[in-house]
């Protein structure tokens, strides 16, 4: 089964999109926004336990969305090591079929936050999970990924002052060789 998970080292694009992406403003209520974008992963390790797997990095995340309320809403990787390794696990031979957490740690930046004043940057407060535990293919192709719980958002360095919440993130994603 090792021969069709993606090699040691390998640097992987994907283009996504999710659309009517619920999130929450404190000050305004629910926005709905459809992001455009994509991630980069970088696989890091291979893992022998179970059926196998392997460990990826995640080396880049971008989506962007247009609002006539907020402007331009942009949601980038964070700055951080401390995100953990993404798993991609391979739960049945036959098929075959994987499971992949994709773990995202992310900025967002709103153009025009309510009230005005500069571009906000929130950050998450806690690791976001992305799963899909359905992929027929890795990498995958027009596979949809859903976040496993909702993302609070807080301005960058004060987590405990959250303003708004990603509720919903239905990710469609697709490689791009």
């Amino acid at each position: 089964m090792q021969e069709l998970l993606p090699s040691i080292g390998l640097e992987i694009s994907c283009s996504s999109h999710a659309l009517n992406v619920p999130l929450m403003v404190d000050v305004l209520g629910l926005v709905t926004l459809d992001f455009k974008g994509g991630w980069r992963v970088r696989v890091e390790s291979r893992i022998t336990e179970g059926l196998g797997g392997v460990k990826l990095k995640v080396i880049g995340i971008e989506w962007a969305a247009d609002s006539p309320v907020l402007g331009r809403v942009t949601i980038s990787q964070a700055d951080t090591d401390a995100t953990p390794l993404s798993v991609l696990k391979v739960i049945q031979n036959v098929g075959p079929r994987y499971s992949n957490d994709m773990f995202l740690d992310f900025t967002v930046t709103i153009e025009r936050p309510p009230g005005g004043g500069p571009p906000l940057v929130l950050a998450n407060t806690k690791t976001a999970t992305l799963l899909n535990d359905r992929l027929c293919v890795f990498p995958p192709q027009g596979a949809v990924y859903q976040l496993q719980q909702p993302v609070d958002l807080a301005p960058v360095g004060a987590p405990n002052q959250v303003v708004a919440q990603l509720l919903q993130f239905p990710l469609t994603v697709s490689h791009n060789p």
